[in-house]
């Protein structure tokens, strides 16, 4: 192959090159920035709605349902929870299911997951409900234990 000439790598192409080069790299770390942001917006709501929950059942304005409860963003066991509820609702439950299709299926629900990649936390959580397996190792399959 041949290498190019003086005037190519020193021309207008390279000069485009790095401005856009630097664009990119710009956009990444606002990028960067502003999911760090979102996250922690995310973050301080969570708290607040959980302290709007606990300022509710001292007030005796909500003696039964939990404002996490009726929030559709899922993390942690409230998100083992209900993935472990909507997969025994599934017909496929005790034959297998990918995750992604189980991940659908809880969204279909009404639930949002939460989280930077909200698939993925999925997936980490998935890993750790009681009561269910993977099928075979690398399938992304799980299903409900006997």
């Amino acid at each position: 192959m041949p290498r190019p000439t003086a005037d190519v790598v020193d021309g207008p192409l390279l000069r485009e090159y790095r401005a856009i080069s630097a664009r990119v790299a710009d956009r990444r770390q606002q990028l960067d920035r502003l999911r760090s942001l979102v996250d922690e917006l995310e973050e301080q709501t969570a708290r607040e709605e959980h302290l709007l929950g606990e300022m509710a059942g001292a007030l005796g304005l909500d003696d039964q349902l939990r404002l996490d409860h009726l929030h559709p963003t899922l993390r942690g066991t409230r998100l083992r929870d209900v993935a472990r509820q909507v997969l025994e609702a599934h017909e496929e439950a005790h034959d297998g299911i990918h995750y992604r299709d189980w991940y659908e299926l809880v969204r279909g629900a009404g639930h949002r997951v939460g989280g930077r990649d909200p698939l993925a936390t999925f997936l980490a959580q998935v890993n750790r409900v009681p009561g269910v397996e993977r099928v075979g190792s690398r399938t992304g399959r799980y299903r409900l234990t006997a």
